[in-house]
């Protein structure tokens, strides 16, 4: 016999039933119990397989949702572009002390009460002369101030651009 005919032989009808007649009560409890397990496991493999595709598609679908943001960029006053402001406000404001300290920060200060309408005027003109900056205070005091003074600013420029953002899809960290 070729093993062509054995198969053929084994997938008759016949055969079949030859051997489920062989098979006891008992065997045919455990046969089928399995054959059920076994179509149980492939129902939920295709469900999580369905499932998980699903998921993959909306989360695609939410990163192509999200907007992408330039990136900020913060960059201190350097010193050519801070003297000539200190330079401008000292001429416009004579009775006030103008100062660049070393750190890019200007000084604006007076020892004498009666010249505050000219001190804050000072403080609030810097951000007028300079518009391409965006200036923070990094100490302000009115009162028993150091270095002696009764009145006392000190402002931080610093120039803030935006760049394209990253290719990759590289987020700003801050």
């Amino acid at each position: 016999m070729s093993e062509y005919q054995v198969i053929f032989k084994a997938l008759q009808m016949k055969f079949a039933t030859k051997a489920m007649q062989t098979f006891d009560r008992a065997t045919m409890v455990v046969v089928g119990v399995c054959w059920g397990a076994a179509m149980l496991m492939i129902i939920f493999a295709l469900y999580a397989v369905v499932l998980s595709a699903s998921t993959r598609r909306a989360a695609e679908t939410a990163a192509a949702a999200e907007p992408v943001l330039p990136k900020i960029v913060r960059k201190s006053i350097d010193l050519n572009d801070a003297q000539p402001l200190v330079d401008r406000l000292q001429h416009r404001f004579p009775n006030i002390n103008i100062a660049l300290n070393s750190d890019q920060s200007i000084n604006i200060s007076t020892l004498d009460g009666p010249k505050f309408r000219d001190w804050i005027t000072a403080v609030s003109y810097i951000d007028t002369i300079s518009p391409k900056y965006r200036w923070s205070i990094k100490e302000f005091c009115v009162g028993k101030c150091t270095g002696g003074a009764l009145m006392r600013a000190v402002m931080v420029g610093e120039r803030i651009t935006f760049e394209p953002p990253r290719e990759g899809g590289e987020k700003d960290k801050r």
